[in-house]
C-alpha cells in the first residue's frame, strides 16, 4: 500500500510530460490534454480516429476553400507581402527618427530657445495681459468717439465725466500692467501701454477741442452771461488756465466783441474820420439860415450816431463788468477755482486787471466823445442827459467816471458856439466889409450902409444900454444900423442854440469867443472910422453914431445877455466860474482884446467931439 501511494505520487500529469513539446504552445492544447486524463477509456480509444476524421475533414475543408478563394489568398499574399515591406520601411524610418532627426530637434529647439525665447516669452506675456484687459480696452476704445460726440453736441459735462473715467480707467490698467510686466524690464513698453497713450492722446485733443470751443464762446457777441458762466465753470473744471489768465482772457474776448460792435457803428454811420476834428469846412449856402440848417443837418447825423454808439457802449461795458464780477470775482464760488501760485505776481497780476479795465473801457468811448461830440452841437443837450444816465449806470458797479464827461461837454459846447458864431456873426460881418470896404477901391461912404436912412439918424443920448433893459430883449436902436442888427441877430440865433445846453463851467469860454469876435467886428469897424477921408459931417456923425451903438449898446448888451439870460450870472462872477473850472487864465484875452477896442472906440469919439 505504501509501494502504491508512492508510486502514484510519482506519476506526474500529462501536461507536466508534455510542457518540453510543441504540443504545449497553445493554450487551446494545454486545454485539451489537461482534460484528457478525466475522459473515459472509450473515448480515449475513440480520440484518435474522432481527430483523424476532423483532420481530413478541416484538409478537405481547406483544399476546397483554395480551389474556390484562390484569388483572396493571392491577394492577401500579395498584401501580407507589401505590409512587411511597409513595416520594414516604417522600422527603418522610425529608427531614423529616434536616432537622428529627434536628437536633430532636440539641438535645434534648444538653440531657438536659447535665442528667441525672450521674444516669445514677452510676447506671450503681452498676450495674456491684452487678454486679461480684454473687457476694459474694449470699453476705453469707444472713449475717445463718445468724448468727441459730446463735445460736437455742447454735453461738456458728459465729456469731462467720460475723460475722468478713461483717465482713471487708464491709469488702473497702466499700473496693472506694469505690474504683471515688473520682472521684465524690457516688457514695460508693451501694447497695453502703447494703446493707453494713444487713448490719452485722443481724448486729450477732443478735449482740447472742447477748450477751443469754450474759449470761442467768450468771444461770441450775441451770448450773454449765463453762457459765460457756463464756460467759464467748464474751462476751470479742465483746469488748464490759471484763474488770472482765465480772467485775461474773458475780459480780451468781451472787449474785442465790443470794439467790433462799436467799430460796425462807426462804420455804418459813414461819417468820416476827421468829422470831428476841430478846422470845419463852411457849410454850403448863401445866406446864415442855410448855413446854419446844414450844420445842424451834419448835427443831428452826428448826434444820432453817437446816442447809438454810447448805448451799444454803455450795454457792453456794464454787461462786461457785471459778467467779470459776478464769474470771476465772486468769493462764493472761489472754492471752484483753481488757486494760481501763491506768490505777489498772481496777486499783483490780479489787480492789475481790475484797475486797468475801467480806462480800457473808457478808452473805447472818450476818443470817440472828443472826436465827435463838438460836431454834434446844439444837439448835445440829449447826450448829455444819455451820457449822464450811462455814467450812473455804470457807477453801481463801480465805474464811475461823471468827472471826466464834464470837461468833454463843456469844451464841446464852447467849441458849437464859436462854431456858430465864427461861421454867423464873422461870416456876415466880413461880407458885409467885403462888399462895401475892402473888396472896392473905394470905401461905400456911411450912409449907404451903416444906418438905413441917413436922415434917421438916432441921437447920441439915446445910444446908450439901460439898466431897465432886459437881457433877453435887444435893444430896439440897432435897428437903425442894419450891420449892427444883423450882427445882433446871428448873435441871438448862437444864443438860442446855447440855451439847449449851457454848463455854468462854459461861462468863461463862450464869453470869451463872443468878445474875440465881437472884438474882431469892432477893430474892423474902426480901422474903416479912422480911414475914412470924407469931410461930410453927416458921414462923420453916422461913423460917430456906429461906433457908439457898437461900444454903448451892442457890446454891454451881449454881456448882460449872454452872463444873465443865459448863465444866470453877473459878469463878476466870470473869474470865480473860470477858476471853479480850474482854467485862471480863461477869457483873459477876449476880454482884455475887446476892452482895447471899445477904449479905442471911446478914443476915437472923444476926439471927434462926443
Amino acid at each position: 500500500m505504501t509501494t502504491a501511494v508512492s508510486t502514484f505520487s510519482e506519476l506526474s500529469s500529462l501536461p507536466d510530460v508534455l510542457s518540453g513539446s510543441s504540443l504545449a504552445s497553445s493554450s487551446s492544447n494545454l486545454d485539451f490534454l489537461a482534460e484528457l486524463p478525466t475522459n473515459a477509456l472509450s473515448d480515449l480509444l475513440s480520440t484518435p480516429s474522432a481527430l483523424t476524421t476532423q483532420s481530413h475533414t478541416l484538409t478537405s475543408s481547406l483544399t476546397a476553400l483554395t480551389h474556390t478563394s484562390y484569388p483572396t489568398f493571392l491577394s492577401l499574399h500579395h498584401t501580407s507581402t507589401a505590409l512587411l515591406t511597409s513595416l520594414s520601411s516604417f522600422d527603418t524610418s522610425l529608427n531614423c527618427l529616434i536616432n537622428v532627426a529627434l536628437p536633430a530637434l532636440d539641438d535645434a529647439a534648444r538653440v531657438f530657445r536659447e535665442k528667441t525665447g525672450p521674444e516669445v516669452i514677452e510676447g506671450r506675456q503681452k498676450a495674456r495681459v491684452v487678454l486679461e484687459q480684454h473687457d476694459k480696452l474694449r470699453d476705453l476704445l469707444d472713449v475717445p468717439v463718445l468724448i468727441d460726440t459730446c463735445v460736437r453736441n455742447g454735453l461738456y459735462a458728459e465729456a469731462l465725466s467720460l475723460a475722468a473715467h478713461a483717465s482713471s480707467a487708464l491709469s488702473s490698467l497702466v499700473a496693472q500692467t506694469r505690474k504683471s510686466l515688473s520682472d521684465d524690464e524690457n516688457a514695460t513698453q508693451g501694447l497695453p501701454l502703447q494703446l493707453a497713450d494713444s487713448l490719452q492722446a485722443e481724448i486729450a485733443s477732443s478735449l482740447h477741442s472742447m477748450q477751443l470751443i469754450l474759449l470761442n464762446t467768450l468771444y461770441e457777441p450775441a451770448r450773454k452771461l449765463p453762457a459765460f458762466w457756463k464756460a467759464v465753470q467748464f474751462l476751470r473744471r479742465m483746469k488748464a488756465i490759471h484763474e488770472d489768465e482765465l480772467a485775461l482772457v474773458f475780459i480780451s474776448a468781451r472787449i474785442g466783441c465790443l470794439r467790433d460792435a462799436l467799430d460796425g457803428v462807426e462804420r455804418d454811420a459813414g461819417i468820416p474820420s476827421d468829422a470831428g476834428s476841430l478846422e470845419f469846412k463852411s457849410p454850403a449856402g448863401s445866406t446864415v439860415e442855410e448855413r446854419e440848417r446844414e450844420i445842424d443837418r451834419q448835427a443831428d447825423d452826428v448826434a444820432r450816431f453817437l446816442k447809438k454808439y454810447i448805448d451799444i457802449w454803455r450795454e457792453g461795458a456794464y454787461d462786461l463788468v457785471t459778467q467779470y464780477t459776478t464769474i470771476l470775482l465772486d468769493r462764493s464760488h472761489a472754492g471752484a477755482r483753481i488757486a494760481p501760485p501763491a506768490d505777489e505776481d498772481a496777486e499783483a497780476s490780479s489787480y492789475i486787471i481790475r484797475q486797468t479795465l475801467p480806462s480800457t473801457l473808457l478808452e473805447l468811448l472818450l476818443p470817440t466823445l472828443r472826436s465827435y461830440l463838438e460836431r454834434a452841437y446844439p444837439h448835445l443837450a440829449p447826450l448829455a442827459t444819455q451820457l449822464a444816465y450811462c455814467s450812473s449806470a455804470l457807477a453801481r458797479v463801480g465805474m464811475d467816471f461823471r468827472a471826466l464827461l464834464s470837461p468833454l461837454i463843456s469844451r464841446s459846447v464852447i467849441g458849437g458856439f464859436a462854431r456858430d458864431v465864427r461861421l454867423g456873426v464873422e461870416h456876415e460881418w466880413s461880407g458885409v466889409l467885403a462888399k462895401h470896404v475892402t473888396s472896392r477901391p473905394k470905401p461905400s461912404t456911411p450912409s449907404m450902409w451903416l444906418v438905413a436912412t441917413p436922415n434917421s439918424v438916432p441921437a447920441f443920448k439915446t445910444l446908450v444900454l439901460l439898466p431897465s433893459n432886459a437881457p433877453h430883449s435887444p435893444p430896439q436902436v440897432l435897428t437903425a444900423f442894419p450891420p449892427l442888427a444883423k450882427m445882433l441877430n446871428a448873435y441871438i440865433r448862437a444864443l438860442n442854440r446855447l440855451r439847449m445846453l449851457a454848463p455854468v463851467d462854459t461861462f468863461s469860454g463862450v464869453m470869451d469867443g463872443a468878445e474875440e469876435c465881437l472884438a474882431n467886428a469892432g477893430n474892423g469897424l474902426l480901422r474903416y472910422a479912422k480911414e475914412w477921408q470924407g469931410g461930410d459931417a453927416k458921414e462923420i456923425q453916422i461913423l460917430q453914431a456906429a461906433g457908439a451903438a457898437y461900444t454903448r449898446v451892442l457890446v454891454p448888451w451881449l454881456q448882460r445877455a449872454i452872463a444873465e439870460g443865459v448863465f444866470n450870472a453877473s459878469h463878476k462872477d466870470r473869474q470865480s466860474v473860470a477858476d471853479g473850472a480850474g482854467d485862471p487864465n480863461a477869457g483873459e484875452e477876449g476880454e482884455r482884446e475887446l476892452s482895447f477896442i471899445v477904449r479905442e472906440w471911446e478914443s476915437w469919439l472923444g476926439s471927434t467931439g462926443i
